[in-house]
């Protein structure tokens, strides 16, 4: 998925065709060792959430249109976006943008983006399967919501929302996309994916559209966190022992259960035992055992 439309715009898609796919190439055999196969897919969108990007045309109205490549470092997020495509001309003219995050039950209004362009007239190369579409917020069901820092407005039903003002255009390699780099200014999100009284997102509530080989899915359930997630919460016994001077260490983890040896403060001898059974701290102990083995 890149600037317009999901199903047929990526930049693998348009400059190659699977040699598999078309029969020139027969997939490779099995691996003995690994057990992999060696294939050729069309597009390599392995999974990323999709966004909407909101850019200003020349006459002042509102540009709407699906992507699912980018990616976030500290306050700066890059943008894939095709050559061609009307959101790229309107940032090269003006850098400001809004990266609008839907839920998974808005696909739907993305799929609406599909088969349209904000270009007029539409390029010859899109001609048989496109039309132009002035009015993308109204194609897609949606509603334009004025952001605070930018002049372009955010997509109101997504439940997260980013104000971005570009900061580079790098032209790709093969000339056909560009890596928008730009800081994001502001972040919007509704109360119901935040934690209450702090800037964090929950992850157990926040769930985005994911893009994954030309089909849309929901966020499966969690299956671990890093170290570092301010989720990562110590069980309360263990916690508790810890306020009390003592330490612990787990010993291992199963689907069912993990056992947790509780320390003297001196880090030896073992006191007693704990067994942990609730999902999440099953989890936090197999997060232990992955920094600590």
């Amino acid at each position: 998925m890149t600037e317009t439309e999901p199903h047929t715009q990526d930049p693998l898609r348009e400059s190659q065709h699977s040699a598999v796919a078309t029969g020139a190439v027969e997939p490779g055999p099995l691996d003995e060792v690994s057990s992999h196969r060696t294939i050729d897919p069309s597009v390599l969108y392995v999974g990323t959430p999709v966004y909407l990007v909101a850019t200003q045309n020349p006459d002042g109205s509102a540009n709407l249109a699906p992507a699912s490549s980018h990616f976030a470092l500290g306050r700066t997020i890059v943008l894939g976006l095709e050559e061609g495509g009307q959101s790229l001309d309107n940032l090269r003219r003006h850098p400001e943008a809004t990266v609008n995050f839907p839920s998974p039950s808005q696909w739907h209004h993305v799929e609406r983006l599909a088969g349209v362009t904000g270009k007029h007239p539409v390029p010859e190369a899109k001609a048989e399967t496109y039309e132009f579409e002035p009015q993308k917020f109204a194609r897609a069901g949606l509603t334009p919501q004025p952001s605070d820092l930018v002049t372009v407005p955010r997509v109101r039903e997504a439940p997260l929302q980013f104000e971005i003002k570009v900061a580079r255009i790098t032209d790709a390699a093969s000339g056909e996309f560009a890596m928008v780099e730009a800081a994001v200014v502001r972040v919007h999100a509704v109360p119901e994916i935040t934690v209450p009284g702090t800037s964090h997102l929950h992850p157990d509530h926040w769930s985005p559209l994911i893009y994954a080989y030309r089909n849309f899915y929901a966020r499966g359930a969690e299956v671990g966190f890093t170290r570092k997630s301010p989720f990562a919460h110590t069980p309360e016994p263990l916690a508790k022992w810890e306020q009390h001077g003592g330490a612990w260490n787990v010993v291992n983890v199963t689907d069912e259960h993990a056992q947790v040896d509780l320390l003297r403060c001196d880090g030896g001898e073992v006191v007693d035992r704990l067994v942990l059974r609730e999902p999440r701290e099953l989890r936090w102990a197999a997060v232990q055992r992955a920094t600590h083995p």
